[in-house]
């Protein structure tokens, strides 16, 4: 999660801490974190809209993500969720395989040479490391080679052709760089959707000026990709997410998906499931290497699965890898301590006002669900709420879990790509 907006978790959080379960950030804007919120604010039903602070996160024009209108976001589900369909997974598939078994190359050139392309191992630059290192290691930054691994196969899917980083083994335009940036921008201008306009004019503080130039970069390059892919005939052979948004019908007029709509939708694509891949990624192995208990579990139960001799280059297949429960169990566990976005994601209540978790609020209330709060709730996780316990998913109890997960939100503005980030 990004510095400025982890820092807003805790803050909410300890306001919970100290107030209860409804805590108010704004006058119009008030955070719960009782368990029921998820239903109540969240679920199918309800009349709840997404609020302005999705205004931030526009670019191009509005996505499936950012859209406040609901038939708005009917008419785009209608086009976009056939590009998440299991058809359309087995399809994506081996693009993430060619990524996966690149990054398997470039850890053993690390191992053997110390070296991956123009990235150099921890091992081969720092003595005190290299003095701890076993035979067969090389020490790396994990945040960098699962965000090096996670772009280029968004890349891959979303605009037509991976980036290469893993290949590079560096970030030469500072691309990832960029969308972090334009991420903590959007989620910050977001609390106040009302200064968007005005932050090219923040120079008084640097965070504004450079986010919002992020955003627009991130803008022209998703525009040039995809202008690239356009001036080529389509591949039939190719099916990643940018072939079915070309090929794709306007639901309201029959042709083609208008020009700006389709750049927004890839540029969607790209930015949702590049960074938070990479950061999830990234949590996995820090919990796991915070807790060697639980690698050793996984590690036997991958073992059993792929036993020894593997081909050489072998990469898991997803339908390998989807029944197993201590791996599915990690991945859960992983999304409910690290959350992807760990903010409240802000709806408005309808016409009428609403009542939730008992308490009545007038129409045009923002309310937001605590994640990093709910999470963490005894109510729910019990008294070890706080500590990396897969096991917690393992046999009945996790459809009743699942209720009050909030790793790829809940509801009808559910994250459509989840499938995407569970083949990844």
């Amino acid at each position: 999660m990004a510095h400025r907006n982890h820092l807003t978790c805790l803050s909410v959080h300890d306001e919970h801490m100290k107030h209860g379960d409804f805590v108010r950030l704004s006058p119009t804007h008030v955070s719960i974190s009782h368990p029921d919120s998820i239903k109540e604010i969240l679920g199918h039903g309800n009349g709840f809209a997404k609020s302005d602070f999705y205004y931030a996160f526009d670019n191009i024009e509005q996505g499936i993500f950012t859209t406040r209108d609901r038939a708005k976001h009917a008419r785009k589900r209608r086009f976009v969720s056939h590009i998440f369909s299991p058809k359309a997974m087995i399809e994506f598939e081996p693009y993430m395989t060619i990524a996966l078994g690149n990054l398997g190359r470039q850890m053993d050139s690390l191992i053997d040479t110390g070296r991956a392309g123009a990235y150099i191992s921890w091992s081969a630059k720092d003595s005190m490391i290299a003095h701890n290192s076993r035979k067969g290691e090389a020490a790396l930054d994990a945040a960098v080679w699962s965000a090096f691994l996670a772009f280029d196969i968004i890349g891959d899917l979303a605009v037509g052709e991976p980036f290469g980083f893993v290949e590079a083994g560096y970030d030469s335009e500072d691309r990832i760089k960029k969308l972090r940036d334009r991420g903590e921008w959007c989620a910050t201008v977001g609390m106040l959707p009302w200064i968007k306009t005005w932050t090219p004019y923040f120079y008084f503080d640097s965070f504004f000026t450079k986010g919002l130039k992020a955003a627009q970069g991130l803008a022209e390059m998703g525009i040039a990709c995809v202008e690239k892919r356009k001036a080529v005939s389509i591949d039939p052979n190719r099916k990643d997410i940018l072939y079915y948004l070309l090929a794709a019908k306007d639901p309201d007029k029959g042709g083609p998906i208008p020009d700006s709509e389709l750049k927004a939708e890839a540029l969607t694509q790209l930015i949702a499931g590049s960074d938070t891949t990479g950061n999830t990624i990234t949590h996995l192995t820090d919990m796991l290497t915070r807790n060697p208990a639980k690698l050793k579990i996984l590690q036997e139960e991958l073992d059993t699965a792929f036993s020894d001799p593997l081909p050489q280059d072998f990469v898991a297949s997803f339908a390998d890898c989807k029944d197993l429960p201590y791996v599915q169990a990690v991945i859960y566990e992983t999304l409910r301590l690290r959350t992807t976005v760990s903010m409240g994601l802000p709806r408005v209540v309808g016409e009428g006002g609403a009542t939730v978790c008992g308490e009545r609020f007038e129409e045009g209330t923002v309310l937001s669900t605590a994640t990093y709060t709910t999470h963490r709730d005894p109510r729910i996780w019990g008294a070890d709420s706080w500590d990396f316990k897969p096991e917690r998913w393992l046999g009945r109890g996790q459809a009743e879990l699942e209720k009050y997960f909030l790793g790829f939100s809940q509801g009808p503005r559910a994250c459509i790509g989840r499938n995407v980030s569970a083949l990844t």
